[in-house]
């Protein structure tokens, strides 16, 4: 019979996550492409519609060490969390589309006081010059 270490389940290691072997960080990168593939196989089935272009820039985003359920253009959804990959492309596709529509009157007209002009913003309630 082998020698075996038994742990018990209340029993756990402790990991010295500071000093981790190159080994160990290589495993757990390999872990966390493959729940990725997994991720986005599952993921794919709530994009039926889903194009071509689409599957392949999720493809490599995934590829890349990243997941399905984040974006690369850091899209939030209204409660704050990250908005899923096609989820983000489509939200920022439509928005440029609006834009291409009228680039003037796309979500209203600027703000004179946020002018980045490098004309001076005043405080509304002071009247006061901000420093910014």
């Amino acid at each position: 019979m082998s020698s075996q270490n038994l742990v018990s389940p209340w029993e756990c290691e402790v990991m010295d996550y500071e000093n981790v072997s190159l080994e160990t960080l290589k495993e757990w990168e390999k872990e966390i492409r493959r729940k990725n593939q997994r991720d986005m196989r599952s993921y794919l089935k709530r994009f039926p519609d889903a194009t071509l272009e689409e599957k392949e820039a999720l493809r490599n985003w995934v590829r890349a060490g990243n997941s399905p359920y984040e974006n690369d253009s850091y899209v939030a959804t209204e409660s704050g969390g990250p908005m899923d990959f096609i989820s983000a492309r489509r939200f920022l596709e439509d928005e440029y589309q609006e834009y291409l529509k009228d680039p003037e009157g796309y979500r209203g007209h600027p703000d004179p006081d946020m002018s980045l002009s490098g004309e001076p913003s005043y405080d509304p309630v002071t009247g006061e010059e901000l420093p910014f």
